[in-house]
């Protein structure tokens, strides 16, 4: 008897051979309809199975539509959505970023302790700066660090850290107004902040001037969480008022970040473009998720990194 097929709609973009190395993973009867790049609703019609961070406005129009996986940790595009069916499961790449995204922190962190920029800077004068710059140098070994969010990200920037010999203050998800405090208390004796925690409503703009007030000399900034949780007003006054300070994001609240935001002026603020989570060959990698994914479906196996939703 033929199996009965099941469409499955591929929503980032991918490259031919990324597309054939999907193809060839998963049984004649896997019907898949790749996007290329025009959004095309028709694709995703009558599938079963969606991948990627598509238009939840086409929800209420896939009859078939079982299975969610998303091509992201975060779920902000889901995360308004009003659903009207407790059938379709979404599943995120929980725990997939957290290496690259970790190693992201610490080599920018280090670009700075170690004075690359400067020395880039030399070198294009040529001009030789070492009797200078050598004593200006730090080390990680030396920091004092609060790491704010102890998700998959967090757990692993903290194990880095760990191994160079960094001190590390831990706060997991502050709710509360008095762990805000402690938050801002902790911060004035600590070299570097680290943030990985999402957006959320108690998160949005909690890095704020009242927070980058209380930073000593020749502090560093890192935001590798959700941009929105950074009052980059609050954040372009502190790096224009304070040259020892930096900071180092990966996100941001609009992005692209458009070309008038004064985040792109600010020589003391390095941005990565949300490019942390990159490696090479990531798609396949990814590829790889989804496979897995879709063979606990077939055989009747829970799938893995469920998102639940509050008004789902």
């Amino acid at each position: 008897m033929k199996e009965k097929n099941i469409e499955v709609y591929i929503h980032p973009v991918l490259t031919t051979i990324e597309q054939e190395y999907f193809r060839s993973k998963l049984p004649n009867n896997f019907i898949l309809k790749f996007n290329d790049g025009t959004n095309e609703f028709s694709l995703a019609k009558d599938c079963a199975i969606a991948i990627g961070n598509f238009n939840t406005e086409w929800i209420e129009l896939m009859p078939n539509l079982t299975t969610v996986l998303l091509d992201s940790v975060g779920t902000d595009n889901f995360n308004n959505y009003q659903w009207k069916t407790n059938t379709i499961s979404v599943h995120n790449l929980q725990h997939f970023f957290s290496i690259p995204v970790a190693e992201e922190i610490i080599a920018g962190i280090l670009n700075i302790y170690r004075k690359l920029p400067e020395l880039q800077d030399a070198k294009k004068e040529k001009c030789w700066i070492k009797d200078n710059i050598r004593f200006q140098k730090k080390t990680l070994n030396e920091a004092r660090v609060v790491l704010f969010g102890y998700g998959s990200v967090g757990k692993q920037v903290h194990k880095l850290l760990t191994t160079f010999g960094s001190q590390v203050t831990v706060f997991d998800y502050l709710e509360k107004q008095q762990q805000r405090l402690r938050l801002i208390e902790s911060i004035k004796d600590h070299d570097i902040l680290i943030v990985t925690v999402p957006a959320t409503a108690e998160t949005i703009d909690i890095i704020d001037q009242e927070l980058l007030s209380h930073t000593k000399k020749d502090f560093i900034f890192v935001n590798a969480g959700r941009g929105q949780v950074v009052n980059e007003n609050d954040l372009i006054n502190k790096a224009k008022s304070d040259p020892s300070f930096t900071a180092c994001l990966d996100v941001t609240k609009i992005e692209p970040l458009p070309p008038k935001s004064e985040l792109w002026d600010c020589d003391n603020i390095y941005l990565t473009q949300h490019t942390g989570g990159g490696s090479n060959a990531e798609n396949l990698k990814k590829i790889n998720v989804y496979l897995k994914q879709i063979n606990l479906l077939v055989e009747g196996t829970p799938l893995e990194n469920e998102v639940l939703f509050k008004n789902k």
